[in-house]
């Protein structure tokens, strides 16, 4: 008996010093033992109801219900190694991860859609997984996918943007050195010396000039989205777009040149860009409006201003068939898009509906657009030009000026007219265009061209 007690406690000794020089020697974690005290709950903590203890449940209670698997719905070649998987998931923003020949990738869905680039070397099967948040990884889809042509048109970054390839040199190069600021200082002494002068002697009156630039996607997003072209890409912030507007704001008191870059950062985790369209939404063309009509209120103070807090429109989410970069990639997608749809009747003339029933919203182009608008209203009036991205903020600008007017064909003329300027003596002139259509020859790009127009 006495050997037994002797041997037990030996053990015993033996197992307790064993313990302490694991513990010591870094090889396990340290056992918490009773005499150590748990965090005290802070004040701010009580008042909220959440202590240690609550918090400590919720994040170790672990997901039961399993996510839907996706749905595959298509896939194309971009390039020659780079595949672009298209799909659908249940729950929008679903975390989508995919496997191919061993190199795993994940993005977000954007939507209930995801566009996914995938590098291809050699064929394989594509596993793709989705995960909607608080619930488990869902079962494996599997595509075929095979190295092979592409146009090299589009790029797909993450969270399932896609981005038209030309304007990746907007981030990688399409600088601002000196010699196109000589040409770019050129350009503004001229607007600001003979261009503003010649709108005012034929409207007889203070008009005012607007450039009005938006970002790319490309810009706009930076490199958050880009992946691929980090490496190479350079400061964002002295583009061509940016230098003109920095060069050209404020140097003459009737000429206006809108910086919309924080303006689109700010907003750049909403749908303000398509993801299968090199265009901004009516969401994005909500945004640039209200700072176009930030300056047109400082001039002109009682101007009202439409706006969804005010309860001017309403915003829905359709489901849409994709846009311009669909047929660049050879693959029919589509997407979740913003519409806003006017709560007042006098919405001028840039309204037409792709809805079938009948209500107002922004159209997505300028076919059967009337050239002029008019509404009842003490506010403005604009001589409007632009190209694409007008067709999105004119039904903004035809809502909200009391009167508008437009050349020929309403978009991609940049000519100005002697006989509307004379005739209809404008408030403001207004010209709208995209990123795109900036190059290095600012003696000879849509710029100048609207700009030495009158001679």
């Amino acid at each position: 008996m006495k050997i037994t007690v002797r041997i037990t406690a030996a053990l015993l000794l033996m197992f307790l010093l064993a313990a302490q020089f694991i513990s010591c020697s870094g090889q396990s974690a340290p056992v918490t033992t009773e005499t150590e005290k748990a965090p005290e709950t802070t004040a701010e903590q009580t008042e909220a109801g959440t202590g240690t203890e609550a918090e400590t449940a919720a994040e170790t209670e672990a997901p039961t219900e399993k996510t839907a698997k996706p749905k595959i719905l298509g896939t194309t070649m971009l390039s020659e190694n780079k595949a672009l998987i298209y799909g659908s998931t249940v729950e929008d923003g679903a975390m989508i991860r995919t496997i191919f020949n061993g190199k795993e990738t994940k993005n977000r869905s954007k939507g209930k859609y995801f566009y996914i680039e995938v590098d291809v070397e050699s064929p394989g099967k594509a596993a793709v997984y989705a995960t909607e948040d608080g619930k488990l990884e869902s079962n494996m889809v599997r595509t075929n996918l095979s190295p092979g042509e592409g146009t090299g048109q589009v790029w797909g970054g993450r969270d399932s943007r896609l981005f038209y390839t030309p304007t990746l040199e907007f981030l990688t190069g399409n600088r601002a050195d000196e010699a196109v600021q000589t040409t770019i200082d050129q350009m503004t002494g001229f607007i600001t010396n003979k261009t503003i002068k010649d709108i005012q002697s034929l409207t007889g009156k203070k008009t005012k000039l607007m450039y009005v630039v938006i970002p790319d996607p490309a810009t706009a997003y930076c490199l958050e989205h880009l992946p691929y072209v980090q490496d190479s890409v350079q400061d964002p912030s002295t583009s061509l777009m940016e230098a003109f507007i920095k060069t050209l704001d404020g140097k003459n008191e009737d000429v206006y040149a809108i910086d919309l870059m924080p303006t689109m950062r700010a907003h750049k985790d909403e749908y303000i860009y398509f993801s299968t369209d090199t265009h901004y939404t009516e969401l994005g063309a909500y945004y640039a409006y209200l700072e176009i009509m930030k300056r047109v209120k400082n001039d002109y103070p009682e101007t009202k201003v439409r706006t969804v807090e005010d309860g001017d429109y309403s915003v829905e989410y359709l489901d849409v068939a994709g846009g311009d970069m669909c047929g660049m990639a050879g693959l029919g997608m589509k997407e979740i898009v913003p519409f806003f749809i006017a709560q007042f009747k006098e919405t001028g003339t840039y309204y037409h509906s792709k809805r079938n029933d009948g209500i107002r919203s922004a159209g997505f182009g300028p076919s059967g657009w009337r050239r002029d608008s008019e509404i009842k209203s003490d506010n403005p009036t604009a001589y409007f030009l632009g190209d694409s991205y007008g067709c999105y903020i004119l039904p903004f600008i035809g809502a909200n000026f009391s009167k508008v007017w437009t050349n020929e064909g309403v978009l991609w003329n940049y000519t100005l007219d002697r006989d509307i300027l004379s005739e209809n003596q404008p408030d403001y002139v207004i010209l709208l265009i995209c990123q795109r259509n900036i190059d290095g020859n600012f003696l000879g790009n849509v710029i100048s061209q609207f700009s030495m127009s009158l001679g």
